[in-house]
């Protein structure tokens, strides 16, 4: 099979899929370009500019650093088929790690360009995109005016959380993040003093750890609690 149309059987199996409306199913399938990867290969690299949402249909991915890994534990592997990679429709940052495959694997790809100009034609396709993104953070994606009246210390936790667990079963939650992933325009609405003043406050309360180039995330439970309260915005 080298078009949507010839997956459609496998993935109307994915519930996320088969829920969605019929003419947007019908758009993503017209849109996508198979690819095929071998062991090790990048699929992206950290860095990389947003090109689009991806669905593994066979094999094997994992997020990380390609180069100078240590050895991990093997783990179960993710249900396909596996949607991943809408967290940049949402933030329209660069990648923010390594996304490579560990066995021979296919994947259906629908370029940033063309998801982009779907959602400006129908705005309501928007909902779905993200309900999959609020599934992996067990959290509702809220709207930009939504985000702003929150709290700084949930709007912070809730950009730790789509840093550290947007890729779902991918990452297995990546504990350790560059410090200059953190800052996002359309994420977060406060200037850098006070996320600056935010992350400390989360490091003395030991929810994280504050190094002088990354964040570790110490206690993921107490992240999605601050993450999940509906405080009005206003001081740390």
């Amino acid at each position: 099979m080298t078009n949507g149309a010839g997956w459609r059987s496998r993935l109307l199996s994915d519930r996320w899929f088969g829920d969605l409306p019929a003419g947007l199913q019908d758009s993503l399938l017209a849109a996508v370009r198979q690819r095929r990867i071998t062991p090790g290969k990048l699929l992206f690299a950290r860095g990389d500019a947003p090109c689009g949402l991806y669905v593994l249909v066979e094999g094997m991915l994992r997020f990380g650093a390609v180069e100078g890994q240590l050895p991990v534990r093997r783990f179960s592997p993710i249900p396909v088929p596996y949607w991943f990679g809408e967290v940049s429709l949402f933030d329209g940052l660069p990648r923010t790690a390594d996304v490579y495959s560990t066995e021979q694997s296919i994947l259906l790809q629908i370029p940033q360009a063309t998801l982009l100009e779907l959602l400006e034609q129908h705005p309501a396709y928007w909902r779905p995109f993200a309900e999959l993104l609020g599934q992996k953070l067990e959290l509702p994606l809220l709207r930009p005016e939504q985000l702003a009246a929150l709290h700084i210390r949930t709007q912070v936790a809730r950009r730790l959380l789509l840093l550290a667990e947007g890729y779902g079963g991918l990452n297995r939650a990546q504990r350790l993040i560059p410090l200059e992933d953190i800052p996002s325009p359309s994420t977060l609405f406060l200037d850098t003093p006070s996320l600056l003043d935010v992350l400390q406050m989360m490091h003395e309360r030991q929810l994280v750890y504050l190094g002088l180039t990354h964040l570790e995330i110490l206690k993921v439970g107490k992240l999605r609690e601050m993450a999940a309260a509906r405080y009005v915005r206003s001081s740390v």
